[in-house]
């Protein structure tokens, strides 16, 4: 359906590290107003500002804006209504879904924009979208997700991405997230990245090439717009819908590996699967990714020490694995930069069988195909992303941690 058919209005989501120029985007999307709408006229837009502080400094400067515009008579962006005190993927996700619905409801509005907070995760707004409450109702019935949006400080970006594979730093799993590890993960979930504040690069287009050849990298499906100080038209995002909730979800580089490595364990997919292919650019600045796989348990502190000591050209890494001091336990990983986090996400279902919790009779499809007698469903599974990788030496530096 085209998106100027569909009564509910289509929802823009905004996300993006702090300092990216988020706010900057969205006050000059709200200044293109008075010529966005159908045949040139105005166009009647609401706008939802988040911030995680009590003071909500981003909404006031974006509730400024459309105030301004509105004295002057030139502005249709009727509404700005600002959350403070949470973060709109977690513990503000209903205020920020309470706010979508009252603003559908009391339209028509032509679009709504979202500005979320430096910290926020997309995935956690999109399933303002896609989950059904206990009544099969979700938020997708009064609106519409246009797009998922990522700004980046394309500056910022490259000099954290540059670190990537030297010596390496240990978090908890439980923690503070790591700020890059953010940064990748809003990208690796995003319809459109914006790669902002590209007049800040010194070195030439090579190194804007090189950096948006990462973010390609990382998900190949997102477009990629280059700007300076948020300028762009407001067309761009007005348009077209580009959110789908499979396709969206499961762009990230890693996830689509893992996909592959099931269907070609299987021989069946594994939904959601979305493959594509690897754009040239990718390929002339030598982005490449693999998955280590073993049944074999690691020795838990030779795993640690190996990625603490850096995986050479390794720019992202995530998976399962597991160690023959915790077997029970399915661990993760995630590498962003020099940021190694790990956590314990549950218990392998091998685990719980031989506990008398399950029965191999109650096992899920997803296990009984990842199955494999003496260890069951425990594994390795590990994707790693980077530039300039020698495959062949970290598989082997991988295989030196498996347990004797």
């Amino acid at each position: 359906m085209d998106i100027l058919e569909d009564c509910r209005p289509p929802v823009t989501v905004f996300c993006g590290f702090l300092g990216v120029g988020k706010t900057t985007l969205l006050r000059h999307l709200l200044g293109q107003a008075a010529t966005a709408g159908r045949e040139g006229g105005a166009a009647r837009w609401a706008a939802v500002v988040n911030d995680v502080a009590a003071v909500n400094i981003d909404g006031s400067l974006v509730g400024a804006e459309a105030a301004e515009q509105r004295a002057l008579g030139t502005s249709g962006a009727a509404e700005v209504v600002e959350l403070g005190n949470g973060c709109v993927c977690c513990s503000g996700a209903d205020d920020l879904g309470e706010a979508i619905a009252r603003l559908a409801d009391r339209g028509p509005y032509d679009h709504i924009w979202v500005e979320t907070s430096g910290v926020a995760d997309p995935r956690g707004v999109a399933t303002l979208f896609t989950r059904k409450n206990p009544f099969g109702r979700s938020l997708a019935d009064r609106a519409r997700l246009a797009a998922l949006v990522t700004v980046i400080d394309v500056v910022a970006f490259a000099e954290e991405a540059a670190k990537a594979g030297g010596r390496g730093r240990s978090v908890a799993g439980s923690g503070q997230r790591p700020v890059f590890e953010l940064m990748l993960e809003q990208i690796e979930c995003a319809d459109v990245v914006v790669l902002n504040q590209c007049d800040r690069v010194e070195l030439g287009g090579a190194d804007l090439a090189r950096a948006e050849a990462l973010v390609a990298g990382l998900n190949a499906r997102a477009e990629l717009v280059r700007t300076e100080h948020g300028q762009i038209s407001a067309e761009f995002f007005t348009e077209r819908m580009r959110f789908d909730g499979g396709a969206t979800l499961s762009a990230a580089r890693w996830v689509r590996e893992l996909n592959r490595v099931a269907v070609d364990r299987t021989g069946i997919a594994v939904k959601p699967q979305t493959i594509f292919g690897t754009p040239r650019h990718e390929a002339k600045y030598g982005i490449t990714s693999f998955v280590y796989r073993a049944r074999r348990g690691f020795d838990g502190q030779r795993l640690r020490d190996l990625f603490v000591g850096g995986l050479p050209g390794v720019l992202r890494a995530k998976g399962f694995f597991w160690t023959k001091e915790m077997p029970d336990e399915m661990g993760f990983v995630s590498v962003a930069g020099g940021i190694i986090r790990w956590e314990a996400l549950s218990v392998w279902w091998a685990a719980r069988i031989a506990m008398g919790r399950a029965t191999l009779a109650d096992r899920p499809e997803s296990v009984v195909a990842n199955w494999a007698e003496p260890q069951g469903d425990r594994r390795q599974e590990i994707v790693l992303i980077g530039v300039d990788m020698d495959q062949a030496a970290l598989f082997m530096a991988l295989d030196q941690c498996l347990a004797s």
